[in-house]
């Protein structure tokens, strides 16, 4: 990948002029702040435990965005970078490179004009040392809060508290549960490195190549049964912070019949590019998961309450596969066993 290319591509199709002062994003991150230490307790009525602490809010532009998730996507494929390092440069691998990276970069330019909030937990490959790993983070992307907000016309402030409440939800679930970003990455790791990478970095690169070319059939048969992992656990994560947005939001946040309204409002009023970028990304096959992410959570609620929900969190094991996200009462009925 050409990330400079990328990010020259993504910025170009973000559609943003005016660059947000660093002075008003301090401001307004500040203000997030306060707001999450407010929203932060009220989650213990379905988590069980409040966040006993997560990192302050970074407020960004589209340009601020994009510069974040490029950063996230070069941390998470370096590794696969190696391919660039033992395959052979020719023209086909060139255009390859040129192709790949004005694509990306149109995924993330498009991306950066809808994103409203975002939580980075540093997923890892395994190797690296603690002490290398960026820190956590939680963002919410000013102008496109701004756009929605005077599009849907809803007040600033109660949308504010719904998009904080939904991200630091997520920063509860890796912050409160140290096993579960390395669990990700592990997973991650199996799915990208181990039988492809590790095959190109032998002393005869040539030979490496063909090999892994060989064997791409069952490699691509692993890759794809470490995506449904992946997907169930993205679908329990995003279903569960819509959850508690439901649970808790409505009793603590103005106007959230509204809000809700207006999302379901903005989620059908998606242009054409919108709907292609989501069809080409697997992104529309991941949002009917993270609903039925959050109808798992119901159903579990509904038979054993918040404290058999929350079980999810007490170790890898206890995550659904996607068969038991579709069908509830095969992970309630596996729970009891255990």
């Amino acid at each position: 990948m050409d990330w400079d290319a990328v990010r020259r591509t993504a910025i170009a199709r973000s559609g943003e002029s005016d660059r947000l002062e660093p002075q008003a994003a301090r401001r307004l991150g500040s203000a997030c702040d306060a707001i999450a230490q407010e929203m932060a307790p009220m989650m213990a009525d379905v988590c069980s435990t409040a966040p006993a602490a997560f990192p302050p809010f970074s407020v960004l532009d589209r340009h601020g965005v994009i510069d974040v998730n490029l950063a996230i996507a070069r941390r998470l494929m370096e590794p696969v970078e190696l391919l660039r390092a033992n395959i052979p440069e020719s023209a086909m691998t060139a255009m390859g490179r040129r192709v790949a990276s004005r694509y990306v970069g149109e995924l993330f330019g498009v991306m950066s004009q809808r994103v409203l909030g975002q939580y980075d937990p540093v997923l890892m490959l395994p190797g690296p040392a603690l002490a290398e790993r960026p820190a956590t983070a939680l963002y919410l992307v000013e102008p496109n809060v701004t756009a929605f907000q005077r599009g849907q016309g809803v007040p600033p402030e109660p949308l504010r508290r719904w998009l904080i409440l939904h991200e630091v939800t997520h920063a509860w679930q890796f912050e409160s549960h140290p096993w579960l970003a390395p669990h990700i990455g592990a997973l991650m790791n199996d799915m990208l490195v181990t039988g492809v990478v590790e095959q190109l970095s032998g002393p005869d690169r040539r030979v490496a190549a063909l090999e892994a070319l060989r064997r791409l059939p069952a490699t691509l048969s692993d890759q794809l049964r470490g995506i449904g992992r992946l997907q169930a656990i993205m679908s329990v994560l995003e279903g569960y912070s819509n959850f508690v947005m439901h649970r808790v939001g409505r009793g603590h946040i103005e106007g959230f019949d509204r809000l809700e309204a207006a999302f379901h409002k903005r989620q059908s009023e998606r242009n054409l590019l919108e709907r292609l970028v989501l069809t080409l990304t697997g992104m529309a096959v991941k949002l009917r998961q993270y609903e039925l992410g959050e109808s798992f959570a119901e159903a579990v609620t509904e038979t054993g309450g918040y404290p058999l929900l929350n079980r999810v969190w007490d170790g890898p094991e206890m995550m659904p596969s996607m068969a038991e996200v579709r069908a509830p009462e095969r992970w309630i009925e596996r729970v009891g066993r255990l």
